[in-house]
C-alpha cells in the first residue's frame, strides 16, 4: 500500500555522510545482502553511486526514476526500503511541500566486519540465513587478519616531537584570530564515526522503563543506562522472546555475585531462562514442523503407514522427544544437536523425525551425536527432503547394515549352503517391518519384471526335471 505514503511523482533527497570505499562493498554483498535481499542491496547500492557522481553528495530526483533505474515497481521498492531502514543502511525524512511530501534518504555506511561480528542480532541473523557452519566460518575468515602479538615486544615507534623538531610545542596553538575561525568552523566534513547504534530495534518492542521497575533497588541503574548494555538487553529480548519481568530476572542471575553486568554472563542466563520457560522449539528454530511444500501426504491418513508419515510431518522434534520421555523434560544437549540437524545439515523437521526415530531403535534409545550427525550428513548429500524419503532410505539403510553383520569371518561353502552362526536382528521401529515399505523406491516395475522371470526359470527346471523322470 505503498501509495498511501509515497507516490511516484514525489521528489526525494539522497544524501551521505561518508565517503564509501572498497570494503563497504565486501561486507554489503557478503554479510548484509543475504540478510536484506538482492533488491534491497540494488536500492543502497543505485542511491549510493548515484549520490558519488555529484561533486555536492546529495541527489535529488523522482521515484519515478527511482523506478526505471532499479525496473522496480513502487510497491516493491516502498517494501525493500524498509528492509535497509530496519537494518540501519537508512534513515528517511519528510517535509511537505507544496502540498506534496519529499523525502529525505541519508544513506548510511554499512558496520565494518568486525562491529557486524560481534553484533549479537546481526551475526545470528545471518547464521541462520545462512543456515551452514562451515559457510559463516568461511565468511568469517574473509574477514580475518592474522593477529601479532605486541605483549613481548618492543615499541620504538618514533614520537611527533622526535621526528618533527623544528615545531616548538607554543607553534601548535595558534594566536591568529583568522587561523583560530577556520579551526573553530563547525562546517559539516566527510567523516565516519564509531556508530552507537547502526539499527534500531523500532519503537514498543520493548519496555525499558517496564523493565526497571521490576528490578530491585539494589541492582545499580547506571550499569543498565550504558548504551551498549542496552542494546544487548533490546537484543537478548528480542531473540529470545523474553518479556521485560523476565528479562528482569535475567539481569538479577547475570549480577547474582557482583555489582557490574557481564555481557556474556547475561548472554548465557537470558539463553538459560529461554530453555526453562520453552520447551517446543530451540531459539530460532525456523521451521517447527514439516513444511507444507515437503509433506508427502495431502490427505487423512488411513493405513498405518500413512499414518506414521502424518504423525512425523505434524510433530516438531522437541514435541516428539516429549512424547518419548513421557512429557519429561528434555535434555538440553538433545534440544542442541536438533538445532544443528536442522541448521548445520539442512534437514526438515520431518526428516529430522525419521531420523530420531531410527537412532533411537537402534541405540538402546539413546540419542547419540556422532551417529546422527554421521547420518544427517549422508541424507543431506542425498537431498532427502521428505518423511516418505527418509523412511524408505533408513530401510535400504538397515537391510545393508544388517547384511553386513550377518557376514561371518570364514567364507560361504557350497557344504554349509548358508553362513555360519546367524547375527540377532537389531531392533528397528515398527514402519521399518511394514512389507510394503521393503520395496525399493522406484524400483517396483523391476521386481515385477524378476519376480516373472524367476517363475519362467522355475518352470524350466520343472519341465526338464520331468523330462529326465520320462526318458
Amino acid at each position: 500500500m505503498h501509495w498511501k505514503e509515497v507516490l511516484p511523482s514525489n521528489r526525494y533527497v539522497a544524501y551521505m555522510s561518508e565517503h564509501a570505499n572498497p570494503l563497504d562493498h565486501d561486507v554489503l554483498t557478503l554479510l548484509y545482502q543475504p540478510l536484506i535481499g538482492a533488491t534491497a542491496y540494488s536500492l543502497y547500492m543505485t542511491l549510493c553511486l548515484d549520490i558519488q557522481k555529484q561533486s555536492s553528495k546529495k541527489v535529488e530526483r523522482t521515484h519515478k526514476s527511482l523506478m526505471i533505474f532499479t525496473g522496480q515497481h513502487l510497491d516493491h521498492l516502498f517494501k525493500e526500503r524498509k528492509k535497509l531502514e530496519a537494518i540501519g543502511l537508512l534513515t528517511v525524512y519528510r517535509k511537505k511541500e507544496e502540498e506534496e511530501y519529499v523525502y529525505y534518504y541519508h544513506l548510511h555506511p554499512p558496520m565494518n566486519a568486525a562491529q557486524f561480528f560481534r553484533d549479537d542480532l546481526l551475526s545470528v541473523f545471518l547464521y541462520n540465513k545462512l543456515g551452514s557452519k562451515d559457510q559463516y566460518r568461511e565468511l568469517r575468515q574473509l574477514f580475518s587478519i592474522e593477529a601479532i602479538d605486541t605483549k613481548e615486544l618492543e615499541n620504538v615507534t618514533q614520537g611527533f616531537s622526535q621526528v618533527f623538531t623544528s615545531i616548538h610545542p607554543s607553534e601548535l596553538k595558534s594566536t591568529n584570530p583568522e587561523m583560530l575561525e577556520m579551526l573553530s568552523s563547525t562546517d559539516s566534513l566527510v567523516g565516519r564515526p564509531e556508530p552507537n547504534s547502526p539499527y534500531q530495534m523500532g519503537e514498543g518492542d520493548f519496555d525499558f522503563q517496564q523493565l526497571t521497575a521490576y528490578l530491585p533497588s539494589f541492582i545499580p541503574k547506571e550499569e543498565l543506562e550504558k548504551p551498549k548494555h542496552q542494546r544487548l538487553i533490546y537484543q537478548l529480548a528480542f531473540i529470545y522472546k523474553l518479556p521485560p519481568e523476565e528479562m528482569a530476572n535475567v539481569i538479577q542471575d547475570a549480577m547474582l555475585h557482583t555489582d557490574k553486568l557481564d555481557l556474556d554472563e547475561l548472554r548465557t542466563q537470558a539463553k538459560r531462562r529461554y530453555r526453562m520457560n520453552e520447551k517446543d522449539e530451540p531459539p530460532r528454530l525456523g521451521l517447527r514442523k514439516q513444511p507444507d511444500e515437503l509433506k508427502s501426504l495431502n490427505k487423512v491418513p488411513e493405513t498405518n503407514e500413512e499414518k506414521t508419515i502424518h504423525y512425523f510431518e505434524t510433530t516438531a522434534p522437541i514435541e516428539y522427544l516429549e512424547e518419548l520421555s513421557n512429557g519429561a523434560k528434555v535434555y538440553e544437549g538433545d534440544m542442541d544437536t536438533i538445532e544443528r540437524l536442522i541448521f548445520e545439515y539442512k534437514l526438515a523437521p520431518g526428516v529430522v523425525n525419521v531420523l530420531l526415530d531410527y537412532i533411537f531403535m537402534v541405540n538402546d534409545k539413546k540419542l547419540s551425536k556422532p551417529l546422527a550427525f554421521t547420518i544427517a550428513g549422508h541424507w543431506n548429500r542425498k537431498k532427502i527432503r521428505t518423511v516418505k524419503q527418509a523412511m524408505e532410505l533408513a530401510i535400504k539403510e538397515n537391510q545393508k547394515r544388517q547384511e553386513f553383520k550377518q557376514k561371518p569371518d570364514q567364507p560361504y561353502t557350497k557344504k554349509s549352503r548358508s553362513y555360519a552362526a546367524p547375527v540377532k536382528q537389531e531392533p528397528v521401529p515398527k514402519w521399518m517391518k511394514d512389507e510394503k515399505w521393503q520395496k525399493e523406491e522406484g524400483n517396483e516395475e523391476e521386481l515385477v519384471k524378476a519376480k516373472q522371470e524367476a517363475a519362467k526359470y522355475r518352470e524350466m527346471l520343472r519341465k526338464k526335471k520331468q523330462q529326465k523322470g520320462e526318458s
